[in-house]
């Protein structure tokens, strides 16, 4: 970019914090020197004594790669309770409810549109005869996002759940609601 323009994203940032940026927004299991490439560090061991760190206090996990030599992956398990957290802490209960609410009437108008009872039985759909190419690539963009709401259903269910726990835990001033994202985008 030209002087004017923005700086790079390391510019702040130090090798360390660096590659705990790549480690933690990781999708799927990488090699120590592919995190140490994005990271944008020469040191390949100061890559990995972060992402060993990194596994220690549980961030990422390591797996074992198909070549024999340890990749680090996200941890599913703790993304899964961070996001749980997020709702819980920046809606209130009636917010999840009626986003629970918005998210299964979406998936009664397609029970309702495909004259199917589940998910599985509108995938058994797709080979029908007489379905032309836009109508099987409509069900499966259907499919797809019935799945993220499925998905998002789930997380609202144990947002539900624990939301008064977790808000005793760590009460929201004036137990106001901050954010107004929409889980079934």
């Amino acid at each position: 970019m030209t002087d004017s323009g923005l700086g790079s994203w390391t510019d702040d940032l130090t090798a360390r914090e660096r590659v705990r940026e790549i480690a933690t927004a990781l999708t799927k299991p990488r090699s120590v020197e592919w995190v140490r490439e994005e990271a944008q560090i020469s040191s390949w061991q100061t890559a990995k004594d972060e992402l060993e760190m990194l596994v220690e206090f549980g961030q990422v996990q390591a797996v074992d790669g198909d070549d024999g030599n340890t990749k680090y992956a996200p941890n599913y398990q703790l993304r899964y309770v961070n996001e749980v957290t997020a709702l819980i802490n920046s809606h209130t209960r009636e917010e999840l409810r009626d986003e629970l609410a918005a998210i299964q009437a979406e998936i009664d108008d397609w029970k309702h549109e495909f004259a199917v009872e589940s998910r599985g039985e509108l995938e058994s759909t797709l080979t029908d005869d007489g379905l032309d190419s836009d109508a099987i690539r409509e069900r499966n963009r259907v499919l797809r996002q019935w799945d993220r709401y499925e998905d998002n259903k789930r997380l609202l269910k144990h947002a539900l759940e624990l939301y008064d726990d977790a808000r005793e835990l760590y009460p929201v001033q004036n137990g106001s609601s901050n954010s107004s994202v929409s889980l079934s985008q």
